[in-house]
């Protein structure tokens, strides 16, 4: 067996890439997509919302989360025109001029290693969304599959992008949305796709949602104000007139690749595809269901009973006529910001699993500076705040955010020191002496132990339930803190002013966080200890 890394695959490839050359090779085992990428994205339309703000973000999961992430802020010409950046796996970009600066959730190589694929070289590990100077937004990626019929047309690519380096290249590059749409599809044409995703490009005036399922396909989507969709790595895109041009982009080949294969769903001739069945597998998900449950205001849902009709977005009215892009999701009232982080929080969307989450909220109106809020949270959802950051305005992130750590150690049998945990599979995972200095760190630090418990102790129902209450709390701290924020950000007379406002405010929330997790990961593992050290007594 190769040696395993975080994302569940060997080190020379991403699980991504592994998936793709198993996929042609007709040798995967599908029971493994699920458990190492079980992302899930939202988007809910500005005429859905209280306040008119547009929101979209998604979860990071994987199978196992013992390694360490990072939020910092990459700088303004980081990279410089001319360069030619490598990525992990093999993909080249030529920077057209200096990099844009923006804000980035990442894995962490402080130590001198990219934690996905093991090497030294001078590269940016992976970052998941992010938004630069100019107000580009961009949240990547959510893994999508194409069946292994549609790959045998067009398989991935070895030296393609990877969602290692979507974000990467967008956010350096772009000065708004269609730039990011036109230039993420352009390497799509030339360069290919090493898997396919899922990604949110943005800036204050639009909203694009790209799919690609093989090499060399894709199709993307301007998203309307009044469609609410989710996606947990299945392609959210049913039937599509591809001649809606101010809404739509489409490979050339979207619908001959599809023909080929023999899966093709639509009319040609009207050029109409349904992507989601032309291309995506098996669309039965646990997470879809307990999305569409909540969205819908119902318990109806299992991931055996629910169809592409329930799901899927299209602009094909029913009369054939080309309409807003809509969904046949029916919210039971105009969602806010709580709304949205309730929505990742809900079972089992939000699990031990997650990595981080992200939520953009964007104004279509007003001061730039101000109508883009960043709702980030790092590890399992079920127990945890998200804390707003105006990234318009952000000059640097909390210090906890940049702290790098050492790996967690994994074994198949019991440590004999240090602080550890078993996980459902029978794996043991023993903490670094540094974990709990991360942002990231303590946080999965409590999530393991309110979930398996910690040295073979065991947390009570009792000990979950005040966990989250104490979240829940915490939350409504924050959410009054972004008030106060807002207030002296508007207060503020000058632009430095209000960097410094926003910057303090949102480092202060974050401190908070990871002061109030510190607290409860010690309280609790104290209490654990002190229950065993009673029954070992007692027996």
């Amino acid at each position: 067996m190769p040696t395993i890394n975080k994302r569940g695959i060997d080190t020379i490839m991403s699980l991504k890439k592994k998936i793709a050359a198993a996929f042609i090779a007709c040798a995967m085992t599908l029971a493994v997509v699920p458990s190492a990428f079980a992302c899930t994205a939202l988007y809910v339309g500005s005429d859905l919302t209280e306040d008119g703000t547009t929101m979209f973000g998604r979860i990071e999961d994987l199978g196992t989360n013992d390694y360490n992430k990072l939020f910092n802020i990459s700088p303004a010409g980081k990279h410089t025109a001319g360069e030619v950046y490598e990525g992990c796996y093999g993909f080249t970009y030529t920077f057209t001029h200096d990099s844009y600066r923006y804000t980035a959730r990442r894995d962490d190589n402080g130590l001198g290693v990219c934690p996905d694929c093991d090497s030294t070289h001078e590269h940016t590990p992976y970052e998941e969304a992010g938004t630069n100077e100019k107000g580009v937004m961009v949240s990547a990626t959510e893994s999508l599959y194409g069946t292994d019929a549609v790959l045998s047309v067009d398989p991935y690519v070895d030296n393609g992008i990877e969602e290692a380096e979507i974000t990467t290249v967008l956010l350096s590059e772009a000065s708004t949305a269609r730039e990011g749409v036109a230039l993420l599809t352009s390497i799509y044409d030339n360069a290919g796709a090493a898997g396919g995703s899922g990604v949110f490009i943005a800036d204050q005036n639009e909203t694009w949602f790209v799919e690609n399922l093989t090499g060399h396909t894709y199709l993307a989507l301007k998203l309307s104000s009044s469609v609410v969709f989710m996606q947990p790595n299945i392609a959210a895109m049913g039937k599509i007139d591809l001649d809606d041009t101010d809404h739509v982009v489409a490979s050339a080949n979207l619908i001959s690749v599809a023909q080929k294969a023999g899966t093709f769903v639509g009319d040609a001739a009207a050029n109409v595809i349904d992507l989601d069945a032309s291309y995506n597998g098996d669309i039965a998900s646990d997470r879809m269901a307990a999305g569409l449950n909540y969205l819908y205001g119902t318990d109806t849902f299992t991931k055996d009973n629910y169809s592409e009709t329930d799901f899927a977005i299209s602009n094909v009215g029913e009369n054939g006529a080309i309409v807003p892009v809509y969904s046949n999701i029916q919210l039971t009232k105009k969602f806010s910001v709580e709304d949205s982080i309730h929505f990742f929080q809900t079972e089992p969307i939000g699990k031990t699993g997650n990595v981080e989450t992200h939520l953009f909220q964007v104004s279509a109106t007003g001061d730039l500076n101000t109508a883009i809020t960043e709702w980030t949270a790092f590890d399992d959802d079920v127990y945890n705040a998200f804390v707003p950051y105006y990234p318009m305005l952000t000059t640097d992130t909390a210090d906890v955010y940049k702290v790098s750590v050492h790996k967690v150690t994994r074994s198949d049998e019991q440590p004999t020191e240090g602080v550890w945990y078993q996980d459902a599979k029978g794996r043991y995972y023993t903490y670094p002496d540094d974990w709990t200095d991360s942002f990231y760190g303590v946080r999965d630090a409590l999530s393991n132990l309110l979930t398996y418990g910690s040295n073979g102790n065991q947390v009570t129902a009792k000990d979950q339930t005040a966990a989250k209450a104490s979240y829940a709390a915490l939350q409504q701290e924050i959410m009054a803190d972004y008030a106060d924020m807002k207030a002296a950000v508007a207060a503020a007379d000058t632009l430095e002013a209000k960097q410094a406002a926003a910057t303090n405010a949102s480092n202060a929330m974050s401190q908070k966080v990871y002061n109030t997790t510190l607290k409860m990961y010690n309280k609790l593992q104290a209490k654990t200890a002190a229950r065993a050290w009673v029954s070992s007594l007692l027996h």
